[in-house]
């Protein structure tokens, strides 16, 4: 069943991965074969078996499993090998920290390998750089099948199931692919970044992502897209899944599987490692890799599947390997992803000042802000909270430069019978008819800090964003230098809250609102022109993860 986009691999994409394993994983050891030639000629008897334990990603540890079954005792270094199924994070985790650490490891994809060395800056032997391999797909039912022509389109597919990155490289895959299009584009990987923070805000609202089958199996029955392994779509194919795969032209990431000796250095480590390239001869064998064939799995060098013994193709036919040039760059969008699934908590504080009632066009700034406001409130899951305030001088009565239209509240809750959201629509179509007065900018964002830090939530990003076409024209309110000072004197670090703030129209003090930003660590945008407004709560969720 060949992928409608599959691409013919190139030379040069061919060994884009071993290229990026050798860059990815520079400082690991890859053992050679005498090891495991010197424990095969003791002989065919064991008069005493080590036990080693071997954390497989789920994907692959049911195969691995069978094939060590099968593999008698001699064959594996006079060693007995317990597979368990272990999530690649999960993994990854106990060998950095050293606790409990698997003897043998098999993560879905090199990444982990590469993160485990840098993370604890200590060598990793490599038994085998990958046992078998396979692309990421993106699956639909078979006439619901979309078209898409670069890994960044299919981000941004409706009902795209992605899983959690954060734990797994087929949900990473499609970033991964995306950033690899992108290269070394600044401006590309920062579109990859936004396509992400819908992604990453629905994944927020969801806190038990359903697994790579889970997601075909919700695809067979509501429809949709999901991004899976082929393995995972040939295996689920053997039921009779009316499901078909794709990907784009530019090509897939592969998951490559290597097996790493990850037992701590000490008198069991040499036995890992013979009982590591065992595990790896037999792997590789015609039988292991006809085991691992059937069960959906490329070999490491990525060829396509063979056909059933039917005749029936598997699989999506010939597909070219997308590599990762920065591997970095790829580590910081996954942990400002890490950040951006966490639900927000904000206060937005609007500018009602008599500019805001200057023409833009066929509408005015307030209209042009309001909109733009309202589509962005779609961005937030339900699970997010979020309050509103209109400030102008004396908005509040007497000194108070601002006016609390609705508190912060989660947006699905109930408030006398509608939702927090809709009340947040509601008052916001208000806003208008608040316009007039100066500009009370510097008191009210620093009763917005207090406000929003007085109710911190450590299970939220917590931030004030700001909306303002000009500067502080309150004469009685505190200076600039005060602002400054009390914000960075009240800023704890156990529990930080951010201000971002938008500028609207080259009118806004753009110099002022990146100093109130930077005092909390966030960020500050302008929109020089009020159409630009419709991307500012995507900036504003970015800002939470440090761009």
């Amino acid at each position: 069943m060949p992928g409608r986009h599959s691409a013919p691999q190139t030379a040069s994409s061919s060994t884009g991965l071993l290229k990026y394993v050798v860059i990815a994983v520079v400082a690991i050891v890859v053992i050679v074969g005498g090891v495991f030639a010197a424990q095969k000629a003791l002989g065919s008897g064991c008069a005493d078996t080590s036990t080693y334990t071997l954390a497989a990603d789920p994907a692959i540890a049911e195969v691995v499993t069978q094939v060590v079954a099968d593999v008698p005792a001699e064959d594996l270094g006079c060693a007995s090998i317990e597979v368990t199924a272990t999530d690649s994070g999960e993994a990854s985790a106990a060998v950095s920290m050293g606790s409990q650490p698997p003897s043998l490891w098999i993560p879905d994809s090199s990444l982990w390998v590469g993160k485990t060395v840098r993370a604890t800056g200590s060598l990793v032997d490599l038994a085998s750089k990958s046992v078998a391999t396979t692309p990421a797909v993106i699956a639909a039912r078979t006439d619901e099948v979309p078209f898409f022509d670069s890994w960044l389109t299919a981000l941004q597919l409706k009902g795209l199931r992605i899983g959690n990155p954060l734990t797994n490289t087929t949900s990473d895959a499609p970033i991964l692919g995306a950033l690899s299009e992108a290269g070394t584009d600044d401006e590309a990987v920062d579109s990859v970044e936004a396509a992400l923070v819908p992604i990453a805000q629905a994944q927020a609202e969801v806190k038990n992502e359903s697994d790579a089958a889970s997601r075909l199996d919700e695809v067979i029955e509501d429809g949709g897209v999901a991004v899976v392994s082929e393995q995972t779509l040939v295996r689920h194919q053997v039921s009779g899944a009316d499901l078909q795969a794709t990907f784009p032209p530019t090509g897939s990431f592969f998951l490559d599987f290597p097996l790493a000796v990850t037992e701590p250095d000490g008198d069991r480590h040499e036995g890992a490692k013979a009982a590591g390239l065992a595990l790896a001869d037999a792997l590789g064998s015609e039988t292991g890799l006809a085991t691992l064939s059937e069960a959906g799995f490329r070999a490491p060098d990525m060829a396509p599947l063979t056909s059933s013994e039917a005749g029936a193709e598997r699989g999506v036919g010939e597909v070219a390997s997308l590599g990762i040039a920065d591997q970095q760059t790829a580590e910081t969008v996954l942990r400002r992803y890490q950040v951006l699934a966490m639900p927000s908590r904000a206060l937005v504080i609007e500018d009602v000042s008599g500019s805001m009632g200057y023409n833009a066009g066929a509408d005015t700034r307030i209209e042009l802000t309001v909109q733009a406001n309202q589509t962005g409130i779609g961005l937030f899951p339900d699970n997010a909270a979020m309050g509103l305030w209109a400030f102008s001088i004396g908005l509040g009565g007497g000194d108070q430069d601002y006016r609390e239209l609705a508190p912060i509240r989660r947006l699905d809750e109930d408030v006398d019978g509608i939702s927090q959201r809709e009340v947040l629509m509601q008052q916001m179509r208000a806003l208008p008819g608040l316009v007039g007065g100066g500009t009370g900018l510097y008191d009210t964002t620093l009763a917005a800090f207090r406000q929003v830090k007085e109710g911190y939530d450590p299970d939220f990003i917590n931030s004030v964003i700001v909306f303002t076409d000009g500067s502080n024209e309150d004469p009685d309110s505190i200076s600039l230098d005060e602002l400054l000072e009390t914000l960075r004197a009240e800023q704890d670090p156990t529990a930080p809250v951010v201000i971002v703030t938008i500028g609207i129209t080259e009118d806004a003090d753009a110099a002022v609102l990146q100093q109130i930003s930077a005092a909390t660590g966030g960020s500050s945008y302008l929109a020089r022109n009020p159409a630009e407004i419709p991307n500012v709560f995507v900036n504003a969720l970015k800002a939470r993860a440090g761009r």
